[in-house]
């Protein structure tokens, strides 16, 4: 009897795997072959490992003008959309409170990216580059964001016995796979393709 326990929950969503310094697996978009998802000094890009194209997710950023009125002398910070305008020191800003034009001066702040979107159709919620390891079963998507997840997944669906992350009754990291993933009558179909899938990719 194969006796399986169970992962911390949510130990393969998007942002867990790329905050542990991990990889995410895509398929590149350039040449179809494998690609890369990683977080480098805090900032997002994605490789391939055969034509070598490659792209990096550029820092998003606020700006604001702000100051004393110089008509109500009240404080105001307003956020500055214009991309003509965002590039100059200098703004002119109309006051919230009574409507005088004032010029104001520039600020810019780094927006934190918190915690990513998950993965969506079997897309990465930042480049929307297709998972590298990804296929169907009855027309729904069974995919994994990389190697490491692969092989857990199907040490998940092909175990006889599975039970709980440390013994106690909290979520695990099955907690996200989709019930028609799990269901018993599929089975045998599911590990086939995942086992499938890992064969292909220990070729490349």
């Amino acid at each position: 009897m194969k006796r399986f326990e169970d992962e911390p929950a949510f130990k393969y969503s998007y942002y867990a795997v790329l905050n542990r310094g991990e990889r995410v697996d895509v398929k590149c978009p350039e040449c179809g072959g494998h690609a890369y998802i990683e977080c480098r000094n805090r900032e997002l890009q994605w490789k391939c490992s055969e034509c070598y194209a490659h792209a990096v997710k550029e820092q998003d950023y606020e700006y604001t003008g702000k100051g004393y009125c110089s008509v109500c002398e009240r404080w105001y910070s307003v956020v500055v959309k214009d991309e003509k305008v965002t590039p100059h020191s200098l703004v002119h800003i109309i006051c919230p409170h009574c409507g005088a034009n004032n010029q104001a001066k520039m600020h810019k702040r780094a927006i934190s990216r918190g915690y990513y979107q998950e993965i969506r159709n079997g897309r990465d919620p930042i480049f929307d580059l297709e998972l590298y390891f990804l296929d169907y079963i009855r027309g729904k998507q069974i995919w994994a964001v990389n190697r490491e997840h692969l092989s857990y997944l199907i040490a998940y669906i092909s175990a006889d016995l599975r039970v709980k992350y440390g013994g106690v009754m909290i979520k695990t990291a099955s907690h996200s796979i989709p019930a028609y993933i799990k269901e018993a009558k599929n089975r045998q179909a599911v590990t086939r393709i995942l086992t499938k899938m890992q064969m292909q990719s220990n070729t490349k």
